[in-house]
């Protein structure tokens, strides 16, 4: 990534994920279309822009987020109860498209995966949410959430993206993996393809999430393998979900992130396409437990 396209997203990003309001609905696929040009008219679609960056037009963007729970599943319960929590997860993002030329291939294309597996601390206090992420080369994410090291390389790319944040963000998820009773461990999955629209500003993101469906995580995924040095050979999280989902969201589910208030705009939106706010009885819809009640069948 070159560093003034890093130097930008990253501003973006800080500012994106400070303390924030998020805003959860549910969309009808029939009123999807509409959404999607109801937002493109106002604020431009957001890409990744980095080195290994799809460029052609119209890429298909698809997340595999994997999330960490204790054995008694302490955070899942923690979330179900409403309590502030703070909620560990690794990200991997790629594209599919059948114009890409990575020798990786899938039923709908081919796909150019980021190398990057984002380690993402998610904390929620009331009704504002703040999310701190870390981003390491596949390959080292085993070692890290072993050992809790990375490279003095990536460490060192981190640190002059994020500056003295690097750091802290490698001690907000040691201290996440002390507080449980039990060690945290991979714990379930959700996959699925999502559009993000994001202002230059930095105080709006909206994204829209479709074909989300959860999966089982296997508990040793990154387990040391028997030879000295050896890692599991679960390098890609997209490997994990190439099979048919436990269970899928029959909804499109849109999440809107604002450091104030919605525009006049975005209400009518909202409005006219019939969103409905994404609830579970009392609590609000959250991808995490939909996965943990899949794959625990709770």
């Amino acid at each position: 990534m070159t560093s003034s396209v890093a130097s930008a997203d990253v501003r973006n990003d800080a500012l994106i994920f400070a303390d924030r309001v998020e805003d959860k609905y549910f969309l009808a696929p029939a009123q999807a279309r509409a959404f999607v040009d109801g937002v493109t008219k106002q604020i431009g679609e957001h890409r990744f822009r980095g080195d290994n960056a799809n460029t052609l037009p119209r890429p298909v963007h698809y997340v595999t987020t994997l999330y960490f729970d204790s054995q008694t599943r302490e955070i899942a319960r923690a979330c179900e109860r409403g309590d502030d929590n703070v909620k560990l997860r690794a990200r991997e993002y790629y594209d599919e498209h059948p114009d890409l030329t990575e020798v990786v291939t899938s039923r709908s294309g081919v796909i150019r995966r980021e190398p990057l597996v984002w380690l993402e601390v998610k904390a929620r206090v009331g009704a504002s949410t703040r999310k701190v992420r870390f981003s390491l080369p596949s390959d080292e994410v085993s070692r890290f959430l072993s050992d809790g090291v990375i490279s003095e390389q990536t460490l060192a790319q981190q640190r002059s993206n994020w500056g003295p944040d690097a750091d802290q963000v490698l001690e907000q998820i040691a201290q996440l993996c002390t507080q449980t009773e039990g060690p945290l461990r991979p714990d379930c999955l959700a996959h699925y393809r999502r559009r993000a629209w994001q202002d230059p500003s930095g105080s709006m993101r909206i994204t829209l999430d479709t074909r989300l469906g959860f999966y089982r995580a296997p508990a040793d995924m990154f387990n040391r393998s028997g030879e000295p040095g050896g890692i599991s050979e679960h390098t890609s999280l997209r490997e994990l979900v190439s099979g048919p989902p436990i269970t899928r969201l029959s909804q499109y589910l849109v999440e809107l992130k604002l450091r104030g208030a919605q525009p006049e705009w975005l209400r009518a939106l909202v409005s006219a396409t019939q969103l409905e706010p994404a609830r579970v009885g009392q609590r609000t819809f959250s991808k995490f437990l939909a996965a943990s009640h899949a794959v625990h069948q709770t």
